[in-house]
């Protein structure tokens, strides 16, 4: 068992004890003060009266001689408390008697509401004795007297012996301790395969999971369960994902770096063609580096954006660029572009990211729609809920279903891939768009073709002001 199980059943354990003890403590005071109250109670059920009028009839017929022979009798036989207090508050036998209990007699006695069972009597020695019996419960076999007459009360007998405190004791103790016991292991179990999951996943067991031994919990320890589960499955994909980029990584650079070795080895063989071939390796040379820029930029967006995104950018002009670029680079294709004038909207970024974001996304559309076809960027401002909207539509082939979330990821070709390009343009446009606070999604056009859609946070502007 761990720190944590004994710490638990510890805590829940000494609880229980001292939650125990407090209740027994306050019953056990409330049984001594009952008993107490008990003890200094004056008896005024019938039997009371009938032993309070046969002492009063000994003391009036044989006097104090005689009740005291009387008294000593009952004190040896039986356990009646039958007391004769004179004035000065003596017992007439001697014995104590408790001050409460004088003091009650007394008071019922001047109130007169039980002259049967309290009463005053003049005896023949010349003092007044109070007569009154105390209150206790009957004893076992008694009966009442019968009529006309009284039986001879029975012999004291023991109260019986009452249990040992160590049974109850030692039940209450077995109990909390088996209790705790059971809960600090429930709480503890958890953990432990938690404990035991976080090792596997740092040996490399990716496919560790702790919710089957969580069984059927539903509490704070189960939902952390299923969040490691959630996180060993994210770090399982961003494993693979790596994976996947270091072997597409690898293979494209592999094939510049054949056709440079290639070229290298026609111009030594052929020495009367060295300007194409030179030609040949300049071209290579700026495809690796134009791949080797990509990947750097894809590098840095996937580690986090360094720097604060603190420049007001004019996404109209920002936008406005980029199109006149696109038209100049489309016209080998006759692609024609169309874009909607839109009003001055700042956005809190940095502009070389989100231009290099949107001038992929439209990049991309022209490179896949067909000869003398048309790209459509639609841009518009969202006042009320202060968000871009930014959509680049195209008659291309578009993608499968299945494959639009997927075009986003590094390297990714489509079916109708052909036309240049190593597939980090939509990568790198959607990390950059999401550095930014946005999101970006694709769709295919109901008249077919592909429409890409960006929703970055903006503002508006107003007379040059920003609201």
């Amino acid at each position: 068992m761990g720190r944590l199980f004994w710490k638990v059943f510890l805590a829940f354990w000494l609880a229980l004890l001292l939650a125990g003890a407090g209740v027994g403590t306050v019953v056990w005071l409330r049984h001594l003060a009952l008993e107490q109250e008990s003890a200094a109670s004056v008896d005024l059920r019938w039997r009371a009266a009938r032993w309070v009028g046969v002492t009063e009839a000994v003391l009036r017929r044989g006097g104090t001689a005689a009740l005291r022979e009387l008294f000593s009798d009952w004190e040896r036989s039986t356990a009646l408390e039958v007391f004769a207090v004179d004035e000065t508050g003596r017992d007439l036998l001697g014995r104590p008697v408790p001050d409460e209990l004088l003091e009650r007699a007394r008071a019922l006695a001047q109130e007169g509401q039980f002259p049967d069972q309290v009463r005053h009597v003049q005896a023949d020695d010349g003092h007044s004795y109070l007569l009154f019996m105390q209150g206790r419960e009957p004893p076992p076999g008694e009966s009442s007297p019968p009529p006309g007459g009284f039986r001879t009360p029975p012999r004291h007998r023991p109260a019986p012996a009452q249990p040992a405190p160590v049974l109850p004791i030692a039940s209450g103790i077995l109990a909390s301790l088996l209790f705790s016991a059971w809960l600090a292991w429930y709480l503890a179990k958890p953990i432990r395969s938690l404990r035991r999951a976080f090792a596997a996943v740092a040996q490399g067991q990716m496919q560790t999971r702790v919710a089957p031994s969580m069984g059927r919990r539903r509490d704070e320890l189960a939902d952390l369960g299923r969040e490691f589960d959630h996180m060993a499955g994210q770090i399982a994909s961003l494993m693979d994902a790596q994976r996947r980029l270091l072997h597409d990584v690898s293979h494209e650079l592999r094939s510049p770096l054949a056709r440079l070795q290639a070229a290298i080895g026609l111009a030594r063989q052929n020495p009367e063609k060295l300007d194409s071939t030179l030609a040949r390796i300049e071209r290579e040379s700026l495809r690796l580096d134009q791949l080797v820029g990509e990947l750097l930029t894809l590098s840095r967006l996937q580690a986090g954006v360094n720097g604060p995104l603190e420049d007001d950018i004019d996404l109209a002009e920002l936008i406005a660029d980029i199109v006149e670029d696109a038209r100049f680079e489309s016209q080998a294709k006759a692609v024609r572009l169309e874009c909607t004038s839109l009003e001055p909207v700042l956005v809190r970024g940095r502009a070389e990211l989100l231009h290099r974001a949107m001038e992929n996304v439209v990049r991309n559309a022209v490179r896949h729609s067909p000869q003398s076809g048309c790209v459509i960027v639609q841009a518009r401002m969202d006042r009320r809920a202060g968000r871009f909207h930014l959509a680049v539509l195209d008659q291309g082939p578009g993608v499968a279903p299945e494959m639009l979330g997927s075009i986003f990821e590094p390297f990714f070709r489509g079916s109708g891939e052909g036309q240049g390009g190593f597939g980090l343009g939509l990568a790198i446009a959607r990390r950059a768009v999401e550095a930014h606070g946005g999101s970006i999604r694709a769709r295919n056009r109901p008249g077919g073709g592909l429409c890409v859609d960006i929703v970055l946070p903006a503002r508006a502007v107003e007379a040059g002001l920003a609201y």
